[in-house]
């Protein structure tokens, strides 16, 4: 298969599985018969269609504050990076560092208000099937505690990307993904499943505000980055990246994942009768 092939398969990939039936065929047709290679920028705005794809297909599940616990997961993961990334630069651009977390715990604190009318009701009871969901980042947060224990053993002793490294670096990733992804996938069905009333003006005050920290804390990752490039032009062409593999790429990745979250966020103002 050629490279423009790869590239569409992969861009087509990102959509909703019922996007892709319906549309499927046809816009990698279009997208080949436009050369994408050619053109980064209808790259960058196949993926922000697919975030927005993806919005409107949990937003036409569940309410609007779905798309925003799916948005806080793709943001904790995106921000999980973020904080790996910093760990070797944590001298550079503190104040955009200090921002881009205040910024974040904001986002992270107004989905908890959110949320606690959901919360209460749940605790009065008449809901006890739901419980087991509440279980869900328990028992993740355990089996992703293992998984660490697991993957520094594997790692102890190993340089950095050796195969034991990469191997071990791999396993919490995938593992950390899949138990944020779990734990969105729970607090979603806990949302969806008990009903509870809200102050009218709570729900779409919280729902700005989270996509408000969430820019916020996205635009200071990005001058994070371009002050870490004015302090240390060395250092950000270097590979100090997560991993060991360039800096630039990682950095342009976590905003990518960050800049995705917050779209997602912004996304669950739209009406659900726009997505129909």
């Amino acid at each position: 298969m050629s490279a423009d092939g790869l590239l569409v398969r992969a861009l087509v990939a990102c959509y909703p599985a019922g996007w892709r039936r319906r549309y499927g065929e046809e816009y990698a047709q279009l997208l080949c018969d436009l050369g994408i290679r050619r053109h980064p920028l209808l790259v960058v705005d196949s993926l922000s269609g697919a975030v927005r794809a993806h919005g409107g297909a949990i937003v036409s599940r569940g309410s609007p504050m779905t798309a925003v616990v799916w948005a806080a997961g793709l943001f904790t993961v995106g921000g999980l990076g973020f904080a790996k990334l910093a760990e070797d630069v944590s001298d550079a651009a503190r104040g955009m560092y200090a921002l881009m977390v205040l910024a974040a715990a904001a986002a992270m604190l107004a989905l908890m208000i959110a949320a606690a009318p959901t919360a209460l009701a749940l605790i009065r009871g008449g809901h006890g099937d739901v419980w087991k969901f509440v279980a869900v980042p328990i028992v993740g947060a355990a089996a992703w505690y293992g998984i660490l224990r697991l993957a520094l053993a594997i790692t102890a002793g190993h340089e950095v990307r050796s195969a034991p490294d990469v191997a071990g670096f791999v396993l919490i990733a995938a593992a950390t993904i899949g138990v944020v992804t779990a734990t969105a996938w729970a607090a979603s069905e806990v949302l969806r499943r008990v009903p509870a009333a809200q102050p009218a003006r709570l729900d779409p005050v919280a729902r700005m505000i989270v996509a408000a920290g969430m820019a916020v804390a996205t635009i200071a990752a990005v001058v994070w980055g371009l002050q870490v490039r004015s302090h240390d032009p060395a250092g950000f062409r270097g590979d100090h990246g997560i991993l060991a593999t360039p800096f630039v790429v990682s950095w342009i990745v976590v905003v990518a994942v960050l800049v995705s979250a917050t779209a997602l966020a912004a996304f669950s103002f739209r009406r659900p009768a726009a997505l129909a």
